[in-house]
């Protein structure tokens, strides 16, 4: 495309509005001052920098370049302003009390924001995840949850700590997920199908599943005002396993195979070594030691069914001594849920969520695929 033809088709596509429908400008308040109406096929195009206002005519087929540019319909119009150095869009349609609330119960209350990185070198991982709609997958797969409050999940860039948690931002319940994190896991992922039959698509869906389900159960027991009895790290970990089993049979298998990859490194050095040396440090922490949350993974995995995880037994994984209380540890937290969680889900929708294929819906075209 010619570079002159190209910035005509900006200039429709990037901001082709009118200035504002009457009635939707009415509604929040702004002066109404009219300057006039646009021509069809006409469009303007403000410079963020100068904020200088340019006109621009499409030529050729509009609604190809329509297309090819992924233009957005804007209906009731929108109001386009400047604060400062910064430009700002706002739909028409947010603007209409009717449209929100029809907006709102379509998006539900866990509401989603893909941050822009602070550090460039993060930008290739902000488009992933984008790209892929990591954070719609993630809604949807919580979907069934009656939520009496809006729940905001973020990706953002946390000043180069790999992390992901749960707190009240502004006493709003939020969940964060750093953009260092999903970097690690994507550098950590195995390069061809392990031995044990992991793929990367499995270990990058299974670990990103595990984290955020992780940080979902402090944001459940945080909402839902659940009593939590011990480390409430604990708790956030045997509600990950808990969900991620829910999917059954071969999907359950290799969705916590995938979430167990995390630990890969750990376990290795661990059995290698006849002598273990951890730091006192270690021991006062909040969240359990790695080798102890696999070791609970794996034990909650074949307490739910011998047979799909027998594979812990046959690899000399998990210890006979703790293999042999697994199916009690799975019924108690079945029970727990079942008491606490369960009334606050919509099981039709829960149903429907774990008929679908969350191994293909999470970012899909993600390496091994």
């Amino acid at each position: 495309m010619k570079k002159a033809c190209r910035k005509s088709l900006v200039r429709v596509a990037a901001l082709a509005v009118s200035v504002v429908a009457s009635a939707a400008m009415t509604g929040a308040g702004w002066a109404q001052n009219s300057r006039g109406s646009i021509a069809d096929n006409d469009g303007i195009f403000i410079d963020s920098k100068t904020f200088e206002i340019l006109d621009g005519k499409a030529k050729g087929d509009v609604a190809a370049q329509i297309r090819s540019l992924g233009a957005l319909e804007l209906g009731g119009g929108a109001i386009i302003f400047r604060s400062g150095g910064k430009l700002y869009i706002v739909p028409g349609a947010l603007l209409a009390p009717e449209r929100q609330a029809s907006l709102d119960e379509e998006v539900g209350p866990i509401r989603i924001e893909y941050v822009p990185p602070k550090n460039s070198a993060h930008q290739h991982i902000y488009e992933l995840v984008k790209e892929h709609r990591a954070l719609e997958s993630l809604r949807q797969i919580y979907s069934a949850f009656r939520l009496p409050e809006n729940l905001y999940v973020k990706t953002l860039g946390c000043d180069g700590v790999p992390n992901a948690y749960f707190f009240r931002e502004n006493d709003r319940p939020t969940i964060r997920i750093c953009y260092e994190y999903l970097e690690q896991v994507e550098n950590n992922l195995p390069q061809q199908t392990t031995p044990s039959g992991v793929t990367a698509h499995e270990a990058l869906v299974g670990q990103l599943l595990f984290a955020f389900s992780h940080e979902m159960g402090h944001a459940v027991y945080d909402i839902f005002d659940i009593a939590v009895f011990g480390r409430q790290e604990d708790a956030a970990d045997q509600f990950a396993t808990y969900v991620l089993l829910q999917f059954g049979g071969e999907r359950a298998h290799r969705l916590i195979k995938g979430a167990a990859w995390s630990y890969k490194g750990v376990m290795k050095n661990f059995k290698e070594q006849a002598q273990v040396t951890t730091s006192l440090a270690a021991f006062s922490s909040d969240h359990g030691l790695p080798q102890q949350r696999f070791y609970n993974l794996a034990c909650t995995a074949y307490g739910y069914d011998p047979k799909i995880f027998e594979e812990v037994l046959d690899d000399d994984i998990l210890p006979q001594h703790r293999a042999k209380v697994c199916k009690y540890e799975y019924s108690n937290l079945r029970y727990a849920v079942k008491k606490m969680i369960t009334p606050h889900i919509d099981r039709a929708q829960e149903q429907k969520v774990l008929n679908t294929n969350w191994l293909q819906s999470i970012w899909k075209g993600a390496p091994g695929q």
